[in-house]
This record gives C-alpha cells, sequence and structure tokens, in this order.
C-alpha cells in the first residue's frame, strides 16, 4: 500500500514536471503553443493555454495531495483522488476545445492539434474513471493506482505531443514570441519546482 500511493504521487509528480518542461520549452526555444476562441492575438490564445495547464497541473496536484499520507489511504481516498483528476481532465479538454484559432499563420494546424488533443484528454478521463469503477476492498487499491498512475503518465505524455506538433507547426516563430510575451506562461514555468 505504500508502495501504491507513491506511485501515484510520483506519477502526478511526473505528469507536472513534464508540464513545467513543456511551459519552458513554449517560453523559448522552437516548441510553441498558442490558440484561441474564435481566432484570437497569438499572445491572448498563448496565455489562455498556459494558464488552462496551470490550473490542470495545479488541480492534479490537489488530486494527489490526500495520498501523501500512506496510512489512510483507502478506497474512498483513491475514488476520490481519481474523480478529481477526472473532472480536472475534462475541464481541460473543454477548455481546450474552447480556445480556438490563434491570428497566426499556422492557426488551423495548431487548432487541429489542440482538438485532437481535447479528444486524448476525455479519453484518459473516461480511463480514470474506469480504474476505480471496480474498487470494492483495499485489494483493489494496488491495481487502481497503477491505472490512474498510468493513465496520468499518459496523459502528460499527450499533451506533451500536442505541443510539439504546435511548435513544428509554427515556422514564422509567431507562437514562440506570444508565448514568450504572455504572463501566465512565464507564471506557470516560475511557479513549479
Amino acid at each position: 500500500m505504500t508502495l501504491t500511493g507513491r506511485k501515484l504521487t510520483v506519477a502526478v509528480a511526473a505528469c507536472v514536471l513534464l508540464l513545467t518542461v513543456v511551459a519552458a520549452g513554449c517560453g523559448g526555444d522552437d516548441d510553441a503553443s498558442s490558440q484561441t476562441t474564435t481566432e484570437s492575438s497569438a499572445e491572448e490564445w498563448a496565455d489562455s493555454l498556459c494558464s488552462t495547464l496551470r490550473t490542470w497541473r495545479d488541480d492534479l496536484e490537489a488530486a494527489a495531495d490526500p495520498l501523501t499520507d500512506l496510512s489512510s489511504l483507502s478506497e474512498d481516498s483513491i475514488r476520490q483522488a481519481a474523480d478529481d483528476a477526472r473532472t480536472a481532465t475534462e475541464t481541460l479538454a473543454d477548455s481546450m476545445r474552447s480556445l480556438g484559432r490563434p491570428d497566426t499563420s499556422s492557426g488551423e494546424q495548431v487548432e487541429t492539434a489542440v482538438e485532437d488533443l481535447a479528444t486524448e484528454l476525455e479519453n484518459g478521463a473516461q480511463e480514470l474513471e474506469d480504474a476505480v469503477e471496480d474498487v470494492s476492498s483495499i485489494t483493489g487499491i494496488p491495481g487502481a493506482v497503477a491505472a490512474i498512475t498510468s493513465t496520468l503518465t499518459a496523459l502528460g505524455g499527450e499533451v506533451g505531443s500536442a505541443l510539439q506538433t504546435i511548435g513544428d507547426a509554427d515556422v514564422g516563430d509567431e507562437l514562440e514570441t506570444a508565448f514568450e510575451d504572455a504572463d501566465s506562461c512565464g507564471e506557470l514555468t516560475n511557479s513549479s519546482d
């Protein structure tokens, strides 16, 4: 039981670390990401994206926090953590869809990449829900933790992959500049350890 609680905490930490690395990349090298509702400025889009990712990161940390007390790890705490992570992920998917298209030459490609990511996030949210569905005793906790850990790790990878696709599409570095200028992108990289 101690090991499984640590695995979940490590998975959330890995996901948070990935978001930090991705945000740092968005702010300063060839990786860039951006989007906006109908079509907004690149900086507004980048600011919205980073703010959304920061909220998701914070929500995942909060979901995992009760699991750091391994002596109180229970069916209820695992279910609650999975439910909180699922809700945060569904919210992220909805927020991604509402970003729309950035007003850049690669706006259409960026919008497609973000739409694809939103679909992957929705699938991941369902996997988080499924992970705890059959937990009926303490013996089911290790399997649930393994499934949650795997899903969170995969979601972090999906976010990183989508942002790489967005960065690759940004041939004119319009989004890179937008990420450098957007306040919430700097906050995302500066607020995580």
